[in-house]
């Protein structure tokens, strides 16, 4: 909840930001060709221009890392399987220490599993 809420903060920051450069927007020239324009006119044409520039970048940038994401995609598992065995050396190198911990569990396991019930047995239908 807490990030919906510092993102709804975050947007509405931008939406103000943008709000205010499109009302004080009387010092933007943009140049087009031969002629220039300013005002507000001259402020939205700067500000579709620069969005359509950042789509673009955006798309570009998705492909390049899909592109990168399948080329080191066996580099990524070798890493993943590397990380994994240090993670089963660290372990191994640590459960001895990690037995004393172990003890009131395994106790608390054995007392839980000795109060079940028997399960009830199934009823079986003869073929027909």
């Amino acid at each position: 909840m807490k990030k919906v809420i510092a993102l709804t903060l975050l947007l509405l920051f931008f939406g103000m930001l943008a709000a205010w450069m499109s009302i004080d927007a009387n010092d933007l020239v943009v140049t087009v060709g031969d002629s220039d324009l300013d005002g507000p006119l001259g402020a939205l044409l700067g500000t579709v221009i620069a969005g359509g520039v950042f789509v673009i970048v955006a798309v570009v940038m998705t492909f390049v890392a899909v592109l990168v994401g399948f080329m080191m995609a066996g580099v990524g598992m070798l890493v993943i399987m590397a990380l994994a065995l240090a993670a089963v050396a660290a372990m191994a190198a640590v459960s001895p220490l990690l037995l004393p911990l172990l003890i009131p569990f395994g106790i608390y396991w054995l007392m839980k599993r000795r109060s079940r019930k028997p399960a009830a047995p199934a009823l079986e239908h003869a073929p027909v």
